[in-house]
């Protein structure tokens, strides 16, 4: 059986983080941290 996400699933991902940044972020730094605290733990 096959692990990980489809096409679909992680480009839904990506958007829904591409609009996480976009509504919340005001910096770049703001931005990376947006992204690191997605991260799987």
């Amino acid at each position: 059986m096959e692990t990980g996400m489809t096409n679909a699933e992680f480009n839904a991902f990506l958007e829904t983080l591409a609009q996480l940044v976009e509504s919340k972020a005001k910096t770049v730094q703001e931005a990376a941290a947006l992204i690191r605290q997605a991260q799987a733990k």
